[in-house]
């Protein structure tokens, strides 16, 4: 098979500026891939302990008498949030800088894919827990399955069982296991049709051009050692993160629902809180609130809430079909876009505020129809300024100022967006939606700032380089707090869960302190 930029050696090589300050945006499906690792390592070690007929109180034993079980369970939990960021992440920024067009089509598309399965393989593993949460998930996601047309019966036994706990949780089980093989699989096949497409270099290297394949030059390094190491970096900061953030939450006192890493109460049991379904399901979930939801049945109203949107998504590269890079050349697709990010995080605050609350039509319409019509024309007007140059920004001062607005106005937006959707007064709805609007119309000329500045007065370059001495003092202190870090954690009791979550900082320091080494390493050693 013929590989694009033949011939070249798999891996591929890659463009020094990837490696250094700033190039870790490239990177983005590197830590997808990390965090997909550690789930896979952690979620093995959990599959020995879980028993499917007695699915709470194996969890709990596990998270409270098993060893290392709290950090292996709520880092397990956490490094399939940090995935499915990240997969959004990697998602946005592609859509953005035009990666679904040619010769990329196919990556798009099964990227879009691991994104769906990755969703799916989430909310079976948070619904094996059995607690009071993990039930009221099941009972929705049962719901949508049964209301599907002819086949909804089949459907719900083939994902949830004959109606019994233990085959409920075989079936989720068995369903986690098979998603994570084919997760599996479809990362090889994206891996691959990315070496074979290139890696996605500067799209100015092509004028903002369609195809836009990276050329090899002879300044290009071996990805042995280069690459390797800088992979290895990520790896460290990637794992190192995963621990760090839900071991820190566990330390922290009254930590809300909806972000515990632990499970609730038994199902069946009586619960004062908030019914909530994980966090990057809210969206789904709060569509089922909706009055024309309820109209419809749920199935028809996920279709029209989650399905469509995913059908656009593997759609565009056969929508957006232009040879143009160039955010100005594609409004629609960009302020699609950012309806999209507006829909989905204003749905999930909106579900994390009002759980399971009744919304009536007339609200939903001034939720889709105003932000969505409000949103587009302004995206609109942004682009077509932008690209007859009405505006430019040469001094840093004002892009300086801009940015200051940006955060402002952003914050406003939020701190007026959590009564609005818990009341839904005009004297909140009115500003918040106006905000909204400003903020949007900013963040579009933060984008314009991006472009237009390097056409500022060039200034003579300071070099930030310091002594080697300083990188061998810098390196020895972290030795030494490394050193420090393990005397502390070494003591603690890993059967304890305040004493694991300690353990788990204190790990993810250790990880973080080894990536900020390899990173002086590479520093010294390659000059990146």
């Amino acid at each position: 098979m013929k590989i694009l930029n033949d011939p070249q050696p798999l891996p591929r090589k890659v463009p020094d500026y990837m490696r250094r300050r700033g190039g870790m945006w490239y990177w983005t499906g590197a830590m997808v891939m990390f965090a997909f690792l550690y789930e896979v390592i952690t979620g093995l070690v959990i599959l020995f302990y879980y028993q499917p007929t007695a699915a709470y109180a194996s969890t709990e034993n596990f998270l409270n008498s098993t060893p290392f079980g709290s950090i292996i369970l709520t880092t397990h939990l956490y490094g399939a949030y940090a995935m499915i960021a990240l997969l959004y992440l990697h998602l946005l920024r592609n859509l953005f800088v035009g990666a679904y067009k040619k010769p990329r089509k196919n990556q798009w598309i099964s990227g879009i894919l691991l994104l769906l399965m990755t969703l799916a393989v989430g909310f079976f593993g948070y619904s094996m827990s059995g607690d009071v949460l993990a039930a009221n998930a099941t009972g929705v996601g049962k719901g949508i399955a049964a209301e599907t047309p002819v086949i909804g019966s089949y459907l719900e036994g083939i994902f949830f069982g004959n109606g019994t706990t233990a085959s409920l949780f075989q079936r989720m089980l068995g369903w986690h296991i098979v998603l994570v093989a084919l997760i599996g699989i479809t990362f090889l096949g994206h891996f691959f049709l990315a070496e074979y497409n290139t890696i996605m270099p500067k799209r100015s290297e092509s004028n903002y051009r369609t195809p836009l394949v990276d050329r090899e030059t002879s300044t290009y390094r071996p990805w042995y050692p280069y690459n390797m190491i800088y992979m290895v970096q990520i790896a460290l900061y990637t794992f190192a993160a995963i621990l760090i953030i839900p071991s820190v939450v566990v330390a922290l006192p009254g930590v809300p629902t909806l972000f515990s890493p632990f499970p609730q109460v038994a199902a069946g049991t009586s619960f004062t809180g908030p019914l909530y379904p994980p966090w990057f399901l809210l969206f789904v979930y709060k569509a089922m609130d909706f009055q024309v939801s309820s109209i419809i049945d749920p199935f028809w109203a996920t279709v029209i809430f989650a399905g469509a949107p995913l059908v656009y998504l593997l759609l565009i590269p056969f929508l957006d079909r232009n040879n143009s890079l160039s955010m100005t050349d594609r409004p629609v697709t960009v302020a699609l876009g950012i309806i999209g990010i507006a829909y989905l995080v204003g749905l999930s605050i909106w579900g994390a505020l009002t759980p399971a609350l009744f919304i009536p039509d007339p609200e939903v319409l001034l939720f889709f129809v105003v932000i969505g019509v409000a949103l587009f024309v302004l995206v609109e007007l942004a682009i077509w300024s932008i690209k007859h140059r009405k505006t430019r920004f040469r001094d840093p001062a004002k892009v300086y100022i801009l940015l200051a607005m940006t955060g402002i106005s952003a914050f406003g937006t939020g701190s007026l967006a959590i009564p609005s959707l818990i009341t839904f007064k005009p004297v909140y709805d009115i500003p918040a939606i106006l905000l909204a609007m400003i903020t949007a119309y900013l963040i579009l000329l933060d984008i314009a700032s991006m472009r237009t500045a390097e056409t500022v007065r060039p200034m003579e370059p300071v070099s930030s380089d310091m002594k080697p001495v300083t990188y061998v003092l810098i390196s020895a202190f972290l030795v030494f707090a490394a050193i420090v870090i393990l005397f502390i954690i070494t003591p603690l009791n890993p059967s304890v869960v305040s004493q694991e979550a300690g353990y788990g900082i204190g790990l993810g320091l250790l990880l973080f302190i080894s990536g900020t080494l390899v990173k002086i390493y590479r520093k010294t050693e390659y000059g990146e």
